[in-house]
């Protein structure tokens, strides 16, 4: 078992601890039955003042590990009153930026860009974000074409002409 501490990223001084074990199973009468079982729990109390129901996780894989922790993390940590919250009064900022000039840059530049957001904050919305390329005759939508890693509070955001196919003019 291994115990972790989850903070809420608008309220950085409440700490609430989680424990997590991953058992192994052989399954009597099932010749090479084995099974990975994921447990999460907390002692921490929802908002009602009740406990909070540990998650049992059956069929886990190397593969889908991260994502079944983050969603079982996600749903328990939702029950918890995490008040009082401060408030988020610093907007996301561009932390890098590539190409840094923005009047000689070649048709073959490729577009980097890291956006931050420092906590506490609620994180960086991006579901209505857009990114257009202006080449000074013509501006092109190319928000399909971003490819973004990160999190809420850091994305790397990058763009390469080679993504494009471009039209051709006589």
């Amino acid at each position: 078992m291994t115990e972790f501490y989850v903070n809420n990223s608008l309220n950085l001084t409440k700490s609430v601890k989680f424990n997590i074990t991953l058992r192994y199973f052989v399954i009597d009468g099932a010749k090479g039955d084995h099974k990975w079982v994921l447990e999460i729990g907390t002692t921490h109390l929802d908002i009602n003042n009740k406990p909070i129901q540990a998650k049992k996780i059956h069929n886990i894989s190397a593969e889908n590990l991260d994502q079944i922790i983050e969603e079982a993390l996600s749903d328990m940590c939702s029950q918890i009153d995490w008040s009082p919250y401060v408030l988020d009064v610093d907007a996301p900022y561009v932390e890098e930026l590539f190409p840094l000039d923005g009047t000689t840059v070649p048709i073959s530049a490729s577009i980097y860009v890291k956006l931050r957001d420092n906590l506490p904050a609620a994180g960086i919305d991006l579901s209505g974000m857009r990114v257009i390329l202006n080449n000074s005759i013509q501006e092109f939508d190319i928000t399909s074409e971003v490819s973004i890693k990160g999190d809420p509070y850091q994305y790397e955001l990058k763009w390469s002409p080679s993504m494009r196919v471009y039209d051709t003019y006589d």
